[in-house]
């Protein structure tokens, strides 16, 4: 009878077969790449959890009541930038009304001027090493 895991263990094996002819490893090698290939298990999906409805139910809560708080924090997160960016919009206009010259200098496009790479990129997090006392700049 033709079913559909028959189907996929016939097609599992055909494909296994031309895996073993196509491979130019003897079978020591075979098996170091496929363990290194454990390596790179972040790319495969995980094995589905094996539980009884009790415990289904209780993992299922958790895993929403988590789900529910990162989505807050990022909508904290979103609401925070949106309110800087507001607030960095809202002080240009101030300055486009108190002196447009000093608006279009401050807008004004440097060439050749890029993020100095001595700087240290923005993050959420302080630094491990809060100052550099023996830093000359680059000539």
């Amino acid at each position: 009878m033709f079913t559909v895991k028959s189907a996929f263990k016939h097609f599992a094996n055909q494909l296994q077969q031309v895996r073993f002819r196509h491979s130019s490893l003897n079978p020591q090698q075979e098996k170091v790449v496929n363990q290194l290939s454990v390596l790179s298990a972040g790319r495969k999906q995980p094995k589905l959890l094996k539980l009884c409805n009790e415990d289904y139910i209780k993992h299922r809560t958790v895993m929403r009541a988590w789900a529910l708080v990162r989505s807050n924090k990022k909508k904290r997160m979103q609401e925070s930038l949106r309110k800087q960016y507001e607030s960095m919009e809202e002080a240009a206009e101030e300055l486009k009304k108190l002196s447009p010259q000093l608006y279009e200098i401050a807008n004004q496009h440097q060439y050749g001027k890029r993020f100095p790479i001595e700087l240290r990129v923005p993050t959420q997090y302080p630094p491990r090493q809060i100052w550099f006392y023996d830093y000359f700049p680059k000539k």
